[in-house]
């Protein structure tokens, strides 16, 4: 798994977050437009070729280096070496390892930062930038060390205060973000933690262009497991877009994760009054939280009502669930329907027998001897069997049925499990002046599945 990704929850078996919970933002502003410095630069280096450049990007400000300028780049780097210009060699090096960030190709990528940060030409600001940027590459190349030592003549550590170089550089926020991804690559876990906490404190406001460094705050918290502070970073997320349904489902996660359901409930009920999160697993998950709270009526209610509304599958798994959430509101009548329909779509014998012996509490023996022939219409597994024929003898009993009553409770005896009762009732029976044989094996309707080979 992605060390900055979601892990989703998991409640009763339904999986909550179907995305994960956060996107890891890999290179905040690293492409960031400077071309104005490179054409300076280009034009310093290439005085013959500098209307040819300033044809290509001045006059198409929007066009990016890989479509104007392709043919270009083996130009500049047969000719990087030779710039005499400190200025020149800064500029067109940090273009080039521009490029070949895009290219994906990092090893040549760093040369050319390294090359534009040596020529020590640039405004301290655009330097700061380039080294962020180095220290970026030197993380999806996998080497944190390396990257640390980028930045260490900058780094300002939250528990000071105070920087250790010379620029204050911890003003900027992507760069603490950075400085965090870092650490979290060393499994540094609690210098994390402050770093991030730092960044609260100096965070810029949340708008579109620094959302990606909220959900970088979102993802390295909850790598750390600092389910909080994440929270607090996902909060600000949402209400900054409350229209985006990854959001409220981050918050719910996150509820969940720090085991507080009645806040997760109050975030899933006022994502789903705005029309989101209305899909199978949060219908199944608004239900359980319901229930997790004490109140099962309410969510058997909500999930007969997403079952019937088609959000959640009307499947004998849910059915089961359905029949529990009744069962537990003491609400037995709407519980027995909703395990009927469990056992008939499931055709599990458990849920047979226990329908069943329910409806036998109740004397309602019509019904109980046909559920019983409805599981018996395919064979029994053996660990079932003798209970389901004494069950099938009962019923049949009661609805003044003695001989097939004495077969059943004769087949109920041969197989383990109900065998003694079986034999209770068929000595009754014999008192009552009903007699039969014995069979070698299981006779009626009740048959024994055959082992699998």
């Amino acid at each position: 798994m992605n060390p900055f990704g979601m892990r989703k929850v998991d409640i009763k078996g339904q999986n909550v977050v179907n995305k994960g919970l956060a996107r890891i933002v890999r290179i905040a502003r690293l492409m960031a437009s400077t071309w104005p410095i490179a054409v300076l630069g280009l034009m310093c280096a290439f005085p013959c070729s500098a209307e040819q450049y300033r044809s290509k990007l001045l006059l198409n400000p929007q066009t990016s280096l890989t479509e104007s300028a392709r043919v270009s780049i083996s130009e500049l780097e047969a000719g990087f070496k030779s710039l005499s210009s400190a200025y020149a060699k800064a500029s067109v090096g940090s273009q080039l390892a521009r490029h070949f960030v895009q290219q994906g190709d990092y090893e040549k990528a760093i040369e050319y930062y390294q090359s534009a940060l040596q020529a020590d030409a640039l405004a301290p600001l655009v330097a700061l930038e380039l080294r962020r940027e180095l220290a970026e590459i030197y993380l999806l190349d996998r080497q944190p060390r390396q990257a640390r030592l980028v930045l260490e003549p900058l780094v300002l550590e939250p528990q000071v205060r105070q920087p250790r170089g010379p620029v204050n550089t911890l003003t900027d926020a992507s760069l603490v973000l950075t400085q965090a991804r870092i650490q979290f690559a060393l499994g540094e876990y609690l210098p994390v933690a402050d770093t991030l906490e730092y960044f609260m404190q100096i965070a810029p406001l949340l708008q579109a262009a620094t959302v990606p460094l909220y959900q970088q705050v979102v993802a390295l918290a909850y790598g750390i497991q600092d389910f909080a502070l994440c929270s607090r970073a996902s909060k600000l997320l949402l209400e900054h877009d409350p229209a985006n349904p990854e959001y409220w489902s981050q918050m719910v996660s996150l509820q969940l994760k720090q085991q507080d359901t009645a806040a997760a409930l109050q975030y899933l009920m006022l994502a789903r009054r705005q029309g989101l999160l209305r899909d199978e697993a949060n219908g199944l998950l608004l239900s359980s939280l319901y229930v997790l709270q004490g109140n099962p009526f309410a969510g058997a209610q909500q999930l007969q009502q997403e079952m019937e509304q088609g959000i959640v599958a009307a499947s004998g798994e849910h059915y089961k669930r359905l029949f529990e959430y009744w069962w537990q509101a003491r609400e037995q009548g709407a519980a027995l329907s909703a395990l009927a329909l469990a056992a008939q779509r499931t055709g599990e014998a458990p849920l047979y027998l226990f329908w069943a012996q329910t409806l036998m509490q109740q004397s309602r023996w019509p019904e109980m001897q046909q559920a019983l022939l409805q599981l018996c219409q395919k064979p029994v597994a053996v660990e079932y069997l003798s209970r389901a024929n004494l069950l099938l003898g009962i019923s049949r009993y009661e609805l003044d049925q003695p001989e097939l009553a004495f077969q059943a409770f004769a087949s109920a005896t041969l197989t383990g499990g109900a065998n003694t009762q079986a034999g209770h009732w068929l000595r009754k029976l014999e008192a009552e002046g009903v007699n039969g044989s014995l069979p070698a094996r299981p006779s009626g309707p009740c048959q024994p599945r055959q082992p699998s080979s």
